[in-house]
């Protein structure tokens, strides 16, 4: 690569900006303040998005059970069958893993289908809200 021609480069131009390009006012702060706090907003907003705890499957069948605790005995039994469906639906999706709570939870579920259309069930609501917590492993008394 040749050396420039140092004529040449004496009868250049000077680079032409407009006035007042490279003076830093305040403005120019406060613009720059006010980008970086909207950027971080933004961040916050997004990591706050993907980082919400999301509810277990057990929370979300005590939940549920907690909630049924106060309806009368029929529809208590039904808001269980319910909850039986959804952890047979997370086990199946679990594949192997899940089979023995599957198989728990059919000898549950056929208990429930036993019971559920008859005008009185007899079975104890408390004690299948324990068995239900059983196959999730969370056995504790309420």
């Amino acid at each position: 690569m040749a050396a420039a021609d140092p004529d040449l480069v004496s009868r250049l131009r000077p680079v032409r900006l407009p006035p007042g390009f490279d003076a830093f006012d305040w403005q120019g702060t406060v613009a720059i303040f006010a980008l970086a706090l909207l950027a971080g907003l933004l961040l916050a907003l997004a990591l706050r998005a993907l980082t919400v705890p999301r509810p277990t499957i057990a929370a979300e069948t005590d939940d549920a059970l907690d909630a049924a605790r106060s309806l009368p005995a029929d529809e208590r039994l039904l808001r269980q069958a319910a909850v039986v469906a959804a952890l047979n639906r997370d086990a199946e999706a679990k594949g192997k893993r899940g089979e023995p709570a599957r198989q728990r939870l059919a000898v549950i579920r056929t208990t429930i289908d036993a019971e559920l259309y008859r005008p009185k069930p007899a079975l104890d609501p408390d004690g299948l809200d324990a068995d239900i917590r059983s196959v999730l492993g969370a056995r504790r008394p309420r």
